[in-house]
């Protein structure tokens, strides 16, 4: 028994009556400097040579010290985690676990101590901890860039149509109901959502956004809705599912007219539950959601055309907001434009201080059918395409599909023909942008979106002059 208390790596320790110490192990005097000698010929209790502390920094003498009580009967065994100062002074995390030592008869209030030291371990949990704080910290950080981003002020306009937009966000910021938003491709119906979920009642839960219509006919309910035995990562069609993901805060399904009617009644119940049922489940599972929904169609056009089922048009548009295109609200595109160009000055690769009056005569003439993602998408080439600090009339090209007549002539000059090179690369161009910009600046996927290789993407990205840090990368 000697040898093996002699030669464990935790420290053991007997006090008795008098908290005196009557032995004391090697690996005690590693832990706490003191020579066994010295602690066993000397008449002083264990707290005048141990310096014992809480782990708020509190001593650990007297009736505060954990192993009074199992000396007393008052306990069977204590476990204490301590800060302990050794001889040198120096502070190491120890945990003590002490149990009552008696005699055959049960008599005795000495108490047997076994010491470790967990200093790594708390150091580490510590760290975790910081960690977590710092991780926290950043969350809030991004949770306010987003409010800022997506703030009332970031919606520029001076359309009395817009304006109507706005007073209905506000109205959705204040409560927890479904909203639908209708509006052509382009209007900007996930920035609303986005608006709504980051001034709204959900502002502190996720925000998940959902193009599922778009997938596989076969894949959008497990996508949506998560599939039982299956731990994929959310958003692989398969695991817990978008709709859970969302819990606590926003779901964003774009295209929801574009559901199969299946899905369309599965949401409807998840809506109305508060709960979801994975494909392949039987019992339900709690998810408190706010669903925002968007469809291209007018609302009158979903009532009657029947791509959205009666009873979710009625719950989703217990707040409807409807976008107005562009080309109803000409009198924004200065002001859109002027937001963009300051968003693209702030990424360094280029100051435009300037628009030349013949980029506005363009603009104007523009039927805008992309609505504003396509003056975006339309200023964010022009930038990337040209140099100096003016923004002429030369850099702005239109996508081919959208050229009309009149414009084409004017850019055309005396010959009337537009070079159809340059048409042909405006269409690849804005077409790489949408499809960048639809993946999050994901090249992979938005070749294979393109039915191109990556390599391929590269090349014609070089070639058009596509920037990735403006390309949204």
């Amino acid at each position: 028994m000697d040898r093996i208390l002699a030669n464990t790596q935790d420290g053991v320790f007997v006090l008795d009556e008098q908290r005196r110490f009557v032995f004391f192990n090697p690996a005690c005097e590693r832990l706490t400097g003191f020579r066994a000698q010295e602690v066993l010929q000397s008449d002083r209790a264990c707290s005048e040579f141990l310096d014992c502390r809480d782990e708020q920094g509190r001593p650990l003498a007297g009736g505060l010290c954990p192993g009074l009580g199992v000396a007393r009967g008052d306990r069977s065994v204590a476990r204490q985690v301590m800060q302990l100062t050794t001889r040198a002074g120096e502070r190491r995390w120890i945990e003590t676990l002490y149990t009552p030592l008696r005699d055959a008869h049960g008599e005795g209030g000495g108490l047997i101590g076994v010491m470790r030291e967990i200093t790594e371990l708390r150091e580490r949990e510590e760290g975790y901890r910081e960690t977590i704080e710092e991780l926290r910290d950043e969350v809030e950080r991004l949770h306010q860039r987003m409010r800022e981003q997506y703030g009332f002020v970031s919606i520029v306009t001076r359309s009395p149509g817009m304006r109507l937009v706005l007073d209905r966000i506000r109205s959705a910021c204040e409560n927890g109901s479904p909203v639908l938003i209708c509006g052509e491709a382009g209007t900007g119906k996930e920035r609303v959502a986005r608006t709504i979920h980051f001034n709204g009642l959900q502002k502190d839960g996720p925000f998940v956004a959902s193009s599922v219509a778009a997938a596989p006919a076969d894949r959008i309910e497990a996508e949506l809705f998560g599939q039982v035995g299956v731990g994929a990562a959310v958003g692989s069609g398969e695991g817990c599912g978008l709709y859970r993901a969302a819990d606590g805060g926003t779901l964003f399904i774009e295209g929801v007219d574009r559901l199969p009617g299946s899905t369309q009644a599965r949401l409807l119940g998840a809506i109305e539950e508060r709960a979801v049922r994975p494909v392949g489940g039987i019992e339900p599972v709690a998810a408190h959601v706010r669903v925002i929904a968007s469809a291209n169609l007018p609302l009158e056009a979903l009532a009657s055309s029947g791509a959205l089922r009666e009873d979710l048009l009625y719950r989703l548009s217990v707040i409807s907001i409807e976008m107005p295109p562009l080309r109803a609200r000409k009198e924004d595109i200065p002001l859109l434009v002027h937001q963009f160009i300051g968003q693209l000055n702030q990424q360094g690769m280029r100051q435009v201080k300037e628009v030349g009056a013949e980029v506005w005569e363009i603009l104007d003439r523009h039927d805008w059918p992309g609505n504003v993602q396509e003056l975006h998408n339309v200023i964010e080439s022009a930038f990337a395409s040209g140099t100096g600090e003016a923004l002429t009339g030369e850099a702005i090209r239109l996508p081919a599909a959208h050229v009309s007549l009149h414009e084409s002539a004017g850019r055309a000059g005396g010959s009337g023909v537009l070079p159809l090179d340059d048409l042909l690369a405006d269409y690849e161009r804005q077409a790489i942008l949408n499809a960048l910009r639809q993946t999050n600046g994901q090249r992979s996927l938005a070749a294979r979106r393109m039915g191109i290789s990556r390599s391929r993407l590269y090349r014609r990205m070089e070639a058009l002059g596509i920037v990735p840090k403006l390309a949204g990368m």
